[in-house]
């Protein structure tokens, strides 16, 4: 075999480029040897004036060779075809390899290109595609087992294969890497231009992405031997194409170029589908040969690698900028954070919810060196970066100033790379601080489990009419107007705050809602809209605790007028939903009940008594407090008469001896009066007005008595 020493160079030369790009140690061109039937190295890295000629089917070069196929090993020692014997000769440590099969133009096996010890990592199918490359040039310059590129003409050739390949490697403009490769393409098959033409798959021609000599003009066309060459997947050397079928002079026409020959050929995708067709055009001296078709075809193998990198780079880079746009637009503040818990980005809406000015810059800053983050966030982000799995926690409040508090929900979730390994966390901050302030404001107006509803319903016409049972308590403030009189109108107003600020309070701490205000009444219901065994109880326990509070209100306000109030409480059924139109709702309770409230709180005028409860109420709680019965009476809309009750204590305290004998006196002549014995029932009363002067009920029957016996029927019972 000859050997050039020129040639020599330019192998070894290209080896190291190899063993650069590849981060291998060394690298190894064996050819075959047919007459001694052993794979020799032509040039061989690390080893000098030495010739490795490895006899047949030993070791991995052979098992490459045999298979006509790439092999990687990255445990030589374990490998059953590695030959040590090398090792031992050559004072060295073979520990990974990867080969390739080198072809001659009649596609047999003549060689193998192979590459020792990735010196990072291990070797990977990315680098056969890489050596494959190499491999193809390589075959432009062995035939028949003999070295044949010591012509200078093909070392440029595969010089400039190689600046090509490192381009493509390193480059993922096309705008930059297509004028490169198409200007070396011309130049290395002595051409006078270059055209690269791209497949578009929805017109279904082909046009000019470059187009040497023609400037930022674009053709496009679906006619010609490009397009030829496109449909049949083959390559074309024309060295006459006025007289071949396909050509199409319409382009020379236009651009007064003339067209002598042309070389087509086609550039493939992963999917062996036509991207494309790169042609040279008129060649400067002769005529476009089988040389020059390998060429090109190894320009249009690098044509592709391009094209598919930088695809995949705009997929990879317009989806980063989508989401990017995403995330920054997001209504949600998002940070991410890595393995040391710094900060590495935020989002602009996490900027606004935490009030941080964007120059201040957290970026790079741990996440417990951020003022505001306090302690339990940094566990939530170790706890996920230990585990993997995303945490999530709800109404999670900081205190960002002394002035500012928000409230978010909080979701921490994990980031991992290719091997599933825990490269950091993304924090996700709901902000609920706005939700959170329109709640407490709407609940000033509403009951809170509506408000809820709002806030959770598109369609609150869906919230319709549910019958149900409750109690419902109606308070009154005496003599408002007399009230409104004594004292201006500033005084009124906060006196009203402080009065109403107390009861609504009293509402709430035993389950009831405010229905309404109707001027300075209080409307409110217990059991809507969940029922309690426990509703009517709760209404009177609210009501006393009321009366207990409004005196030591007056108590507090001796400058103002004292404020006095009725109170009725009624038990029964009821609709409880929204009531109005479509454009104004209120959500509220209506029927009976609600007016027998009403006529009870009223009726405590009458009787002069703060309280008076129905006949349902009192069956419901007279186990709990002691009750006396005031009257039966005729309540409008009611067919029957109603009898009524006040509530005097709760069973926890015992009635005093003076207690017990009131409430017998009075009862004994409440059952009198009913029978229309008043002589007897005013005898009962008065003894009951001897025990408790100031009780309103006995007044009232005392004088109902005594008019009855001066003029009887003037008083209807």
């Amino acid at each position: 075999m000859k050997k050039h020493e020129k040639t020599l160079f330019e192998v070894n030369t290209i080896l190291e480029k190899v063993s650069t790009i590849l981060d291998a140690e060394r690298s190894t061109l064996f050819l075959l040897n047919e007459k001694e039937s052993t794979l020799d190295s032509i040039v061989a890295q690390g080893v000098e004036n030495v010739i490795i000629s490895v006899p047949k089917n030993s070791g991995i070069v052979w098992d490459s060779f045999n298979k006509a196929a790439p092999v990687i090993e990255n445990n030589v020692q374990t490998n059953k075809h590695f030959n040590n014997k090398f090792d031992n000769k050559l004072q060295f440590l073979t520990k990974s390899v990867v080969c390739v099969p080198v072809f001659n133009d009649k596609e047999e096996v003549v060689g193998i290109l192979q590459c020792l010890n990735k010196k990072t990592g291990e070797f990977k199918p990315k680098d056969i595609r890489v050596l494959n490359s190499f491999s193809a040039a390589i075959q432009l310059i062995i035939k028949n087992s003999e070295l044949y590129y010591a012509s200078e003409h093909l070392k440029n050739n595969f010089s400039s294969l190689l600046e090509v390949f490192k381009v493509v490697s390193s480059e993922l403009n096309l705008n930059k890497l297509i004028p490169l490769i198409m200007n070396k393409a011309a130049e290395i098959t002595n051409a006078d231009r270059s055209s690269l033409f791209l497949v578009d798959e929805e017109t279904d021609e082909l046009w000019t992405i470059f187009a040497k000599g023609l400037e930022n003009n674009v053709v496009r066309t679906n006619k010609g031997i490009v397009a030829s060459v496109a449909k049949s997947k083959k390559a074309l050397i024309v060295n006459d194409p006025y007289s071949h079928p396909d050509f199409n002079p319409a382009v020379d026409k236009k651009t007064g170029y003339t067209t002598r020959s042309i070389l087509s050929v086609p550039v493939f995708n992963s999917e062996n589908e036509v991207l494309g067709v790169i042609q040279s055009i008129n060649k400067h001296k002769g005529a476009f040969d089988q040389e020059d078709l390998d060429i090109l075809t190894g320009f249009a193998s690098q044509i592709k690698i391009a094209i598919e990198n930088a695809k995949l780079f705009d997929q990879i880079q317009g989806m980063k900028n989508y989401l990017n746009i995403l995330v920054q637009n997001l209504d949600n503040g998002i940070i991410t954070i890595d393995n040391s818990l710094k900060i590495k980005t935020a989002n602009n809406q996490f900027y606004k919810i935490f009030d941080v000015n964007e120059a201040s810059s957290i970026i790079d800053k741990k996440i417990n060196e951020i003022a505001f983050f306090d302690n339990a966030i940094k566990e939530l982000c170790l706890e996920t970066l230990i585990s993997g799995k995303k945490s999530y926690q709800e109404n999670f409040e900081l205190h960002i100033s002394e002035t500012k508090s928000i409230t978010f929900n909080i979701s921490i979730l994990p980031m991992k790379d290719v091997k599933d390994n825990n490269v950091g966390v993304i924090l996700v901050f709901n902000d609920l601080t706005k939700e959170k302030r329109i709640q407490s404001n709407l609940s000033r107006y509403i009951p809170q489990h509506l408000v809820n509803e709002v806030m959770n319903r598109d369609n609150l016409s869906a919230l319709k009419g549910k019958y149900s049972k409750c109690s419902i308590l109606f308070s009154d403030i005496r003599n408002f107007t007399t009230l409104t009189e004594k004292i201006g109108a500033i005084e009124i107003v906060k006196l009203l705050n402080n009065y109403f600020e107390a009861m609504i309070s009293l509402v709430y701490k035993y389950d009831g809602i405010l229905d309404k205000f109707i001027g300075d009444a209080i409307m409110s219901v217990f059991g809507i809209p969940y029922a309690n065994i426990s509703d009517s109880k709760n209404a009177v326990n609210c009501a006393l605790e009321m009366l207990g509070i409004l005196k030591n209100l007056n108590e507090e306000n001796k400058l103002s007028p004292n404020i006095h109030i009725g109170l009725g409480i009624s038990t029964g059924n009821v609709v409880s939903g929204n009531i109005g139109s479509e454009k104004r709702f209120e959500y509220t309770v209506i029927g009976d009940s609600v007016n027998l409230a009403a006529r009870l709180e009223s009726a405590t005028k009458t009787y002069n008594i703060d309280l008076l409860i129905c006949e349902q109420t009192y069956d419901e709680i007279k186990d709990e407090f002691y009750c006396r019965q005031i009257d039966t009476i005729y309540v409008k809309g009611k067919q029957f008469p109603v009898n009524i009750f006040t509530v005097i204590k709760s069973k926890k305290e015992k009635l005093t001896e003076e207690e017990i004998t009131f409430n017998t006196a009075f009862s004994k002549g409440l059952a009198c009066y009913k029978q229309e014995d008043y002589k007897t029932a005013t005898t009962y009363f008065l003894t009951a007005k001897k025990i408790n002067q100031e009780d309103g009920p006995t007044s009232v029957f005392i004088e109902k008595c005594t008019s009855f016996l001066v003029e009887p029927g003037n008083v209807q019972c």
